[in-house]
């Protein structure tokens, strides 16, 4: 009896080793991985670091019913692409207090850096204190600010130069005289203050006189509201220099409306499409200046992803703003980037700027 249960463990202990080799030899032979729960974990909080690692910055542009600024996000989202970042969009709809509760929200959720096109120059300043207070680097776009503490870069336009060529192209259509009408931006803007005293200092030495401002809202809307009186009071008026394009649009509106746009040109700070297809169409509006919002926007990202990594980056970069004509509004439309290689003598994807 005792034989045979002495047999019997034997048969148990050498069917035991031969399985146990088997299971060896299969692992070393076939290099099957055995996925247990530790690995599955393990696995899976190198997938949860890997998508933290990945740099999140919030953008805040101002309005989505205005072509500039949808034009300049989308420059935002092309670099954002381009260097593989993640980025959200909120639009501050022309509202200081939400332009700041978008910047304390970014900052709350734990983004790396923030880009800002300021909606005023003064401000500007609560949000970039914010950033500042809470490490984090913000980037402005377009509108530079009163004070540039907290301002890691800013992407804005020669403005200056800008207006100084708009008021040359004025005097060229007018033959250096007559009167006109000047618009300007409601909000605090250095950019605009810029590009108003270029366009004045310009003027200076002819006879044109700018016989009335109007501030309004940067919309066609409430410029249209605000020419259409000015029309009947001033007859002899000759000309209009809008330093917005979609209030362009506006002025175009009631100068077309009052049945005067062979009577009245009009100059345009800033050339989106309708104000484009409307110089190529030879309407009143006789052509103008125009500003890069797409490469802002690309520059702006890529800067404010550099000071993110801790390389080095550019703190000013300025835009040259470039005379649009009939003569040369079909390469802007097409392409705004080659427009602004061969007449700014800018190229955006140079090593420079990468």
């Amino acid at each position: 009896m005792k034989k045979k249960i002495v047999v019997v463990v034997m048969v148990i202990a050498l069917l035991l080793l031969a399985v146990g080799c088997s299971e060896s030899s299969d692992s070393e032979g076939n290099e099957e991985t055995v996925v247990t729960e530790e690995t599955a974990v393990t696995e899976e909080t190198a997938e949860t670091t890997e998508a933290e690692e990945t740099i999140k910055i919030g953008v805040i542009p101002i309005d989505p019913s205005v072509e500039f600024y949808t034009v300049m996000v989308e420059g935002y989202e092309d670099a954002a692409a381009e260097l593989g970042v993640e980025i959200t969009v909120q639009f501050s709809d022309n509202d200081i207090e939400a332009e700041t509760r978008a910047t304390e929200t970014y900052i709350a959720q734990g983004y790396a850096g923030i880009v800002v096109n300021p909606i005023d120059s003064v401000a500007i300043a609560g949000p970039l204190q914010k950033a500042l207070d809470a490490g984090l680097p913000m980037v402005l776009t377009d509108v530079a600010p009163e004070e540039t503490e907290g301002a890691t870069a800013i992407v804005t336009s020669d403005n200056y130069s800008g207006g100084y060529a708009a008021g040359e192209f004025m005097r060229e259509l007018l033959n250096d005289e007559g009167e006109i009408i000047m618009t300007k931006y409601e909000f605090s803007s250095i950019a605009m203050d810029d590009r108003y005293d270029g366009f004045m200092d310009a003027l200076e030495g002819s006879n044109i006189t700018i016989v009335e401002t109007i501030d309004q809202d940067g919309t066609r809307e409430d410029t249209l509201s605000k020419i259409t009186p000015l029309l009947t009071k001033y007859p002899d008026l000759k000309g209009i220099f809008c330093s917005q394009g979609d209030p362009a649009i506006g002025a175009l509106a009631a100068v077309d409306a009052a049945g005067l746009s062979d009577d009245i040109i009009i100059v345009s700070y800033d050339v989106e499409s309708e104000v484009a297809e409307a110089i190529k169409q030879g309407s009143a509006i006789k052509g103008g200046v125009t500003q890069f919002p797409y490469a802002m926007g690309v520059l702006g990202v890529r800067q404010l992803v550099k000071a993110i990594n801790g390389e080095p980056y550019e703190e000013l970069i300025e835009l040259p703003v470039v005379t649009v004509t009939q003569d040369n509004i079909d390469l802007l439309m097409e392409d705004s980037v080659e427009f602004l290689k061969q007449y700014g003598d800018f190229d955006l994807y140079s090593d420079e700027w990468q």
